[in-house]
């Protein structure tokens, strides 16, 4: 049997999660059955991606399209839709346009992918949304919760979308590498316990909150942490007065932007994720499989993610709370600790590992051709 083709419309590849979904299902799907081909509508792969898919044999597209104005690229785009069985389309940019050539192009099948938060999309988005639904043959979310989200704001029928988790490369993370070592090689403090925030700092991922909630601490928990702050934004310069203002200088240390994740969060004894609001974070599945303690904010998929595990969650915008998450893990008996973790990167591999989400993705490629008339 030829192999059936399947594009990938995505606006942009950079490092979050649309990335990692898309290289995820592209390099390792069966090709036996399926051909990858990955169309990239807006800025160039600037992380190396496209130099990866492209020695792995998969065919990258790259439409370089400016504004929304720029119409004469989607004839690059008409072109290689020809021969296409599935369109997989996502984010808001690429779902919408992909629906639209995808049906005037006649493609068998048309998937879309949401990536953001339901109730964070604008009341225009979810109208066009909820118009242009008929087109897609299924709606795909990344948790339970915006599934849910999207049947109530958008009207979606319950049959028509369904739930695929982000997987992450377990292997990547799971360095086996002892935490004293892990933390001697990055030169970090070895007489403390060393909390990360693994996000961008954006008003979203509520840095502020968590400053707050590490000057609750009590005081013996205070003098034996020591955080860390990975990732870049513009509220860099606000959070550095923050720190000076809660007399925080001690115990902060902002990284920027970093390549070495794994690393740190095997160096890491607890990441915290204070955020707002949230689809699925895919930080939280890395920080399990690491074997790294969680506490994050009740929001989004994270309860899907913690709940079965047990780390504490705490509300959104709740400092105090918050800090009573953090100090419930740093009291953690040995025992009960390595209870959680065992179950943490148990949990990971079930649910929420690269070869589970590429499998239940292929497995929907497969029913779907089901229903194709012969």
């Amino acid at each position: 049997m030829t192999p059936k083709k399947v594009l990938f419309l995505v606006d942009r590849l950079g490092r979050g999660g649309v990335a990692q979904v898309v290289t995820n299902v592209a390099l390792t799907i069966d090709r036996t059955k399926f051909t990858p081909v990955i169309c990239v509508t807006r800025d160039k792969p600037a992380y190396g991606q496209d130099k990866l898919l492209r020695q792995a044999g998969v065919t990258v597209i790259e439409l370089k399209r400016r504004s929304r104005f720029q119409m004469s690229v989607w004839k690059t785009l008409w072109q290689a839709l020809e021969d296409v069985t599935i369109l997989h389309t996502h984010l808001s940019g690429s779902n919408f346009w992909g629906r639209l050539w995808g049906t005037l192009r006649r493609v068998p099948i048309i998937i879309t992918q949401e990536h953001a938060p339901a109730y964070e999309k604008m009341w225009v988005e979810h109208l066009v949304d909820r118009t242009l639904s008929p087109l897609s043959d299924r709606i795909i979310s990344v948790s339970e919760f915006d599934r849910q989200k999207y049947i109530e704001l958008e009207k979606i029928p319950p049959e028509k979308i369904e739930t695929l988790y982000v997987g992450i490369d377990i292997d990547k993370f799971a360095t086996g590498v002892p935490r004293p070592f892990a933390k001697q090689q990055l030169s970090l403090p070895a007489n403390k316990k060393v909390i990360s925030v693994v996000a961008r700092l954006f008003p979203q991922k509520n840095h502020q909150g968590f400053l707050q909630a590490i000057s609750l601490l009590p005081p013996e928990h205070l003098a034996q942490v020591h955080c860390l702050l990975i990732g870049s934004g513009p509220l860099e310069t606000q959070l550095k007065s923050e720190v000076k203002r809660l007399g925080l200088a001690e115990q902060i240390t902002f990284l920027g932007e970093r390549t070495d994740v794994p690393q740190l969060l095997a160096a890491s004894d607890l990441l915290v994720l204070p955020s707002l609001f949230e689809c699925l974070p895919s930080v939280i599945s890395e920080a399990m499989a690491a074997r790294c303690a969680v506490v994050a904010t009740a929001v989004g998929g994270i309860p899907e993610m913690l709940g079965d595990v047990g780390w504490p969650m705490a509300p959104p915008g709740n400092a105090q709370q918050l800090a009573e998450a953090i100090t419930c893990v740093l009291e953690l008996s040995e025992t009960e600790r390595n209870r959680l973790l065992d179950r943490g990167e148990q949990v990971v591999r079930e649910r929420f590992s690269k070869p589970q989400s590429v499998l239940k993705t292929q497995q929907l490629y497969e029913r779907l051709l089901t229903t194709i008339p012969h």
